[in-house]
């Protein structure tokens, strides 16, 4: 891969806004109605508009020849926000919404496209450039913007006789207004056909009316190239129904996503198309309903708008934008469109899948396939909170989720950006005014990258810092990410120690977030979660110093570790009940290893009487409780309240979200919404809500990384078989190739087929049976624990 001489190329753009005023400006109205919204009294106040411009969407173009014949033509470049590349009319490459978000201060992605197969005689290049984050100064607030669009391109060229040239930006490009009029990364596009340039990327297009390009300041510290797998249009989703609206058509897509719309029109000469887009309906079905979309925030709708040229059928979908959403509202349209006419399309970066779960009862199955789609709707460049209302990488919701992730998408790079997304936002936000611990420049924020960062990391979230390398070390057998992370995690631990703990507990932190009901039903104490994180962090710490062959630094977080399992038991632990107090309690204590040697089993039992006693068979617990809760179960023998809670209907469960309310992703929260009244405000699509969905790989499938030699060089199979399921089948592609767990119940027998890749070895732990009952390829084994090598194998189970 050749080297890139950035010396001579210069960051260009074009600031000068000839856009209809009435396009390239949109209203907001920022207003905070109550979560129930139903109860909601609008004033005056909530009513007030402000309107603002985005920064204008350009077209840039340099045409050049060549004499000589090439061996290589490389082009490398970095647009901000956004940009799309063509060369001799056509886009070069398939990424979109390209390159990935970061805190443009610190750092900025440049991407590299080989043309060597596209290059000619004649030539032109041609630049679209759009906001993204880099310019977004439309939501919350205009001060998150960090500049105009701009763009800096070196094209290296060696030809085959050895010789070499640089085509760069620079005064000799060419600029012209195009023809999207408005771009934001929350709120959506318009784009006027009527103002589309043909050819303008050709090399016979005449550009002596188009403008010079301007020399822009430049606005990183440090460009770099993008690592991570670019975003992608992934697969496309068909609506399933369109009928008459209060104003236009209603389209239903019949799954909640993250994306845009395609559309396929024949209209006449400036007949503006309007789309909307929500995740829900009114209670009357004739209009959308876009407040748990985040309006309150955003200032507006999701909307784009695409003005006809009105040359026959026009096909057009967005560039610069993104969105979340189940229905779309179109105005515009001159008769009933037919749903041939559009398609929807899955956005995200494009990791490979590779986890897979199915099992014989299809209301499991639909748990997984929701906590999936709702994984994918987040993974835009970083893990997001949400698709639609604040996209930002909340620390928290990455720590809860990062098990079920990598499970199932192959994640390494993005936990790699994450890590080094929080480096950028060390020591950058004041502290969190809810937490009486001080500022500190070694502790991030409360989300890892951008403007936005809503203060210094609390203590609880805080713990991404560590467990996203070390789950990532884990899961991908890659150490790079704890020697690049390494110092800022030891800064953040230092902090914790030094100001933050106080003899062993940190009283501080958000807590179990989201339980069902709200916050304000949360049963768990913040300072429970949070020193559980804590030894989970100073338990982690030590295996990563071991690692990096650190012996004295791991043996002090190793000593500290006990303090803190000491003092952590001694305050949160009631030895009459052998309980910790809740749901999350008990499950968060065994699931992060402090519960102590010969009472695990007796709290997994008070667990398991929460639920079915106290709680009348559902669960109470927030996100952290909820992450290891069915697992935990599992263990210890009570997968019968497991499929209890996986077959229930009533709120709160999770059928009741799927089954009674037709939810195809998981909301921020479960509230007991009646589905005659519109629904609350939160975000219905959060994947800090699919923590637990780990559960089917690591307990029903049985797959547990060894952590001891991780990427799954060797790994631990110990399923669950459980009750009322007949079969279940579970793959996972390692780094060491393809592990298959598949089981299923025959007259009073399990068969359990297994596949080891190669250079892998498996460990089998069936603590639940006798090894009387087990037989591995048809003989006896001599424990119900032992070893599996390379291949398939069957392992049998008398019941």
């Amino acid at each position: 891969m050749t080297s890139i001489a950035w010396e001579q190329a210069k960051w260009i753009g074009y600031t000068k806004d000839h856009r209809p005023e009435a396009w390239a400006a949109r209203d907001l109205v920022r207003n905070q109605p109550p979560m129930n919204i139903n109860t909601w009294e609008l004033t005056e106040e909530d009513l007030k508009v402000t309107r603002r411009k985005t920064h204008p969407s350009v077209l840039l173009r340099k045409s050049f020849s060549i004499t000589k014949e090439v061996a290589l033509a490389e082009v490398a470049i970095c647009g901000l926000g956004l940009y799309e590349l063509y060369l001799n009319g056509k886009k070069v490459g398939d990424r979109v919404l390209d390159p990935a978000q970061t805190s443009y201060n610190k750092r900025a992605f440049y991407v590299r496209h080989d043309i060597t197969e596209a290059i000619s005689k004649n030539n032109s290049l041609g630049l679209i450039l759009g906001n993204g984050f880099y310019g977004q100064n439309m939501a919350f607030w205009p001060g998150l913007a960090y500049g105009k669009p701009r763009a800096i391109m070196v094209l290296s060229i060696l030809y085959k006789n050895g010789t070499k040239e640089q085509i760069v930006t620079d005064e000799s490009w060419k600029a012209h207004s195009g023809p999207i009029l408005f771009d934001n990364i929350y709120l959506g596009e318009t784009h006027d056909a009527r103002a589309e340039l043909s050819d303008w990327s050709t090399f016979k297009f005449e550009d002596t009316a188009w403008e010079a390009a301007e020399i822009m300041d430049n606005p990183t510290e440090k460009l770099i190239e993008q690592d991570l797998e670019p975003m992608r249009k992934i697969r496309t989703v068909k609506p399933i129904a369109v009928w008459k609206a209060e104003k236009g058509w209603l389209l239903d897509m019949g799954q909640n996503m993250t994306g845009w719309l395609a559309i396929s029109v024949k209209e006449k000469a400036g007949t503006v198309v309007k789309m909307r887009f929500a995740e829900h309906l009114m209670p009357d079905k004739q209009n959308i309903d876009p407040a748990s979309t985040g309006i309150h925030v955003t200032g507006n709708t999701q909307t784009d708008v695409y003005i006809c040229k009105g040359d026959g059928t026009e096909t057009w979908e967005p560039r610069f934008t993104y969105h979340a959403f189940r229905y779309v509202q179109i105005e515009g349209l001159s008769k009933e469109p037919d749903l041939s006419q559009f398609t929807g399309w899955l956005v995200r970066t494009d990791a490979e899948r590779i986890g897979t779960f199915k099992c014989s009862d299809p209301l499991i199955n639909k748990f997984y396939e929701v906590s999936m789609w709702t994984i994918e709707d987040n993974i835009q460049g970083l893990l997001s909170d949400c698709p639609h209302r604040e996209r930002c990488a909340w620390m928290g919701d990455a720590y809860v989720v990062a098990e079920a992730a990598s499970f199932n998408f192959d994640l390494k790079h993005l936990w790699q950006k994450t890590s080094s997304d929080m480096e950028t936002v060390l020591g950058v936000s004041k502290a969190h005014f809810k937490d009486p611990f001080p500022y500190d420049s070694r502790a991030p924020s409360n989300i890892s990258v951008g403007k936005r960062l809503c203060l210094q990391a609390r203590p609880d979230w805080g713990a991404a810092t560590i467990m996203v390398p070390w789950f990532s070390y884990v899961y991908y057998g890659d150490k790079t990410i704890i020697e690049g992370a390494w110092d800022m995690m030891e800064g953040w631990m230092a902090y914790l120690d030094e100001k933050v703990q106080e003899d062993g507990i940190i009283n501080g932190g958000f807590g179990d977030w989201c339980p069902p009901g709200g916050n304000p039903e949360m049963d768990t104490p913040p300072a429970l979660t949070s020193t559980a994180l804590y030894y989970q962090s100073l338990v982690s710490m030590e295996k990563m110093a071991l690692v990096l062959d650190k012996k004295e630094v791991a043996y002090s977080y190793a000593e500290k570790a006990k303090l803190v399992k000491k003092a952590f038991n001694q305050t949160f632990f009631n030895v009459e009940t052998k309980s910790y107090g809740s749901q999350t309690g008990n499950a968060f204590a065994l699931y992060s290893g402090l519960v102590p040697e010969g009472l695990k089993q007796l709290v997994a039992d008070n667990l398991a009487n929460l639920i079915m006693k106290d709680k009348n068979g559902h669960y109470s617990t927030g996100i952290f409780g909820h992450r290891p809760l069915y697992t935990v179960l599992n263990d210890y023998g009570h997968d019968a309240v497991t499929k209890h809670l996986w077959s229930i209907t009533d709120y709160p469960s999770l059928g009741f979200m799927t089954e009674e309310h037709d939810l195809t992703v998981w909301p921020e929260g479960v509230s007991n919404w009646d589905k005659k009244e519109r629904y609350y405000r939160h975000s219905f699509n959060h994947p800090m809500q699919s923590g637990f969905a780990a559960a089917f790989h690591e307990s029903l499938g049985g797959i547990r990384p060894d952590e001891n030699f991780p990427g799954f060089e060797r790994f631990i199979l110990r399923p669950t078989f459980l009750s009322g399921l007949q079969w279940c089948e579970v793959d996972f592609k390692s780094p060491h190739g393809k592990i298959k767990s598949h089981w299923k119940k025959d007259n009073n027998k399990i068969e359990w087929i297994v596949f080891v890749p190669q250079a892998s070895m498996a460990v089998v732990q069936l603590p639940r049976y006798e090894k009387e009952q087990i037989l591995l390829n048809k003989d006896k084994v001599v424990a119900n624990t032992f070893k599996l090598n390379p291949g398939k194998h069957i392992i049998t189970i008398k019941l």
